[in-house]
């Protein structure tokens, strides 16, 4: 999937963004750095939606979790996997999938890690 997909990927933390950078394909891969420029694209996405949508929970402006709530169950987004990277309670990975989330990764976790979750979404 990582190769050939149009992929969003929004973190805060600049060093996520980097080690991101080097599993995802730049060319199929944008990154964001907040929730409200997340939000901002996939509202311009309808007609086009990405195959992925990897957002962090806690950012400024909207967390991941509003995120997912908002589009995950969307009928436009209906092929979309969305996954929630977070730190803290398991609460937060648990309402995620209630809210259309097709999984969650806590963090810390490595770029393999997530790779690994990506390529069994994608086979299941």
């Amino acid at each position: 999937m990582t190769n050939k997909k149009k992929i969003l990927f929004a973190d805060d933390n600049q060093g996520i963004r980097k080690a991101a950078s080097f599993i995802f394909p730049r060319e199929n891969t944008e990154f964001y750095e907040d929730g409200i420029s997340l939000d901002k694209k996939l509202k311009q996405s309808f007609s086009n939606p990405p195959d992925l949508v990897i957002t962090d929970h806690e950012m400024p402006g909207i967390n991941g979790g509003e995120i997912i709530k908002e589009y995950a169950r969307r009928e436009e987004f209906e092929n979309t996997f969305f996954i929630l990277a977070y730190g803290g309670a398991e609460e937060i990975g648990k309402r995620a999938r209630e809210d259309g989330a097709a999984a969650y990764i806590r963090k810390p976790y490595g770029p393999v890690d997530l790779k690994n979750l990506i390529d069994k979404l994608v086979k299941s």
